[in-house]
């Protein structure tokens, strides 16, 4: 067999390990990395996504308190308009918010602790303050 042939035969087997490496997880669909929606129902597999936001914006809206989840903090909801510069950011557990706060921690500063979230006022007026905390602390009591 002349030398090249021997060459060329010599790396198939090393196109096709790399063509299998190449393949591996390269269509993977997983929550939360942005491939695929969170799938829930008998038969998943696949876990429901938890957001701590959806439950109390749900609860916002439901009292007529505009706000929206921040695009740029995955625990953060701001309280519409943006001019009133109040916000809801939500910690890991209770002490966490309290120890925030209590350092007055630039993500926590003039914040006050309610369950695991910590609410910076910002100018909210009594009406939609009032609102916002009966949501969290409504949340709060179950941790």
């Amino acid at each position: 067999m002349p030398r090249r042939a021997s060459k060329a035969l010599a790396l198939v087997p090393v196109l096709i390990a790399s063509l299998a490496l190449a393949a591996c997880g390269s269509d993977g669909t997983s929550v939360g990395q942005g491939y695929e929606a969170p799938k829930t129902g008998a038969g998943t597999r696949q876990a429901t996504a938890f957001d701590p936001r959806d439950e109390p914006l749900g609860c916002f809206h439901a009292k007529g308190v505009e706000a929206e989840k921040d695009a740029r903090y995955r625990d953060r909801i701001n309280i519409l308009p943006a001019t009133t510069r109040a916000f809801v950011t939500f910690t890991g557990t209770l002490q966490d918010a309290q120890s925030r706060a209590l350092r007055n921690t630039d993500d926590a500063a003039g914040a006050q602790a309610i369950g695991p979230a910590l609410f910076t006022v910002g100018d909210l007026g009594d009406s939609e303050l009032e609102k916002v905390e009966d949501c969290l602390d409504a949340r709060g009591v179950r941790y």
